[in-house]
């Protein structure tokens, strides 16, 4: 891994993904954390109600622009900039093309994005859903969702949530080291219009432990009345420190009707959800 990107709204969360970052490049060799931020424009009102607004900004408003980039310049320099980091190079980059969050993350290379999110629920969650659900959904690389600050980032009781999908038996690449001993706590979860035989199971995890070369693990089958609500109960219980679970990044009708395991996970979750790309 040589890249992680680190998407910032400036806010004081920021150094609750930054510093997981920071935990993470240390241990693993990373080479570059870039700390992003894409710059939100306040539109241009009309002056009368039946007069569109003008397409060609005015002094004024370039000069409104001019000061907004240059308090979000000076804040991602502080973020990065702090003693606390002094043995990673974090270069800020500033995106003034007036396209959104997810296109621009798009457009990075990188081997890993660390985001924070307070998830949503309720008609925020159908309606609109979360930053990190859009993120997660067209990222081209894993995407780690950190929810509290945690004082050093090592997960080591981690919960693997199985789906058993032919396209996740190859061999997968973590972007960092899943514990001192590696993954070996995987969990079904079984809803009720889930009426795959157990056994099933059982021999494609075999057959994924046996491809990965993990020769020692735990396989958990739960029943629940969802697949996301099993997850999170199971981590709650056991006090798991980290979530790893897969998406095929369904998008549009597909993902309208069918919904994410792997989003719904990542809005209710308390702790860190790291969702790998299928």
């Amino acid at each position: 891994m040589k890249t992680i990107v680190v998407p910032t709204d400036l806010s004081p969360d920021t150094e609750i993904a930054l510093s997981v970052a920071v935990d993470i490049a240390s241990v693993s060799g990373v080479t570059a954390i870039t700390l992003l931020h894409v710059v939100a424009y306040p539109l241009p009102m009309p002056v009368y109600a039946y007069v569109p607004a003008t397409t060609v900004p005015t002094s004024s408003i370039l000069a409104e622009y001019r000061e907004i980039e240059q308090e979000a310049e000076s804040a991602l320099k502080r973020f990065a900039n702090q003693t606390a980091y002094a043995g990673v190079t974090i270069t800020p980059a500033l995106i003034t093309n007036g396209e959104g969050l997810v296109t621009n993350l798009t457009k990075y290379s990188a081997d890993l994005i660390v985001m924070t999110s307070e998830g949503a629920s309720g008609w925020d969650e159908f309606l609109f859903g979360s930053n990190a659900e859009e993120v997660v959904r067209y990222a081209h690389c894993p995407v780690l969702i950190v929810k509290q600050r945690i004082p050093h980032f090592q997960p080591e009781n981690i919960v693997y949530a199985v789906d058993v999908d032919a396209h996740l038996k190859t061999v997968q690449h973590y972007p960092f080291r899943m514990g001192e001993g590696g993954l070996h706590q995987f969990l079904h979860v079984m809803s009720p219009s889930d009426n795959r035989n157990p056994e099933v199971v059982r021999e494609w995890v075999s057959d994924f432990a046996l491809g990965n070369g993990i020769t020692n693990y735990d396989l958990i089958m739960r029943s629940a009345k969802s697949v996301p609500e099993g997850i999170i109960c199971y981590a709650d219980n056991v006090k798991a420190d980290l979530i790893v679970l897969f998406t095929h990044g369904h998008k549009g009708i597909r993902h309208l009707l069918s919904g994410s395991v792997a989003e719904d996970v990542l809005n209710h979750a308390t702790m860190p959800v790291l969702v790998m790309r299928a």
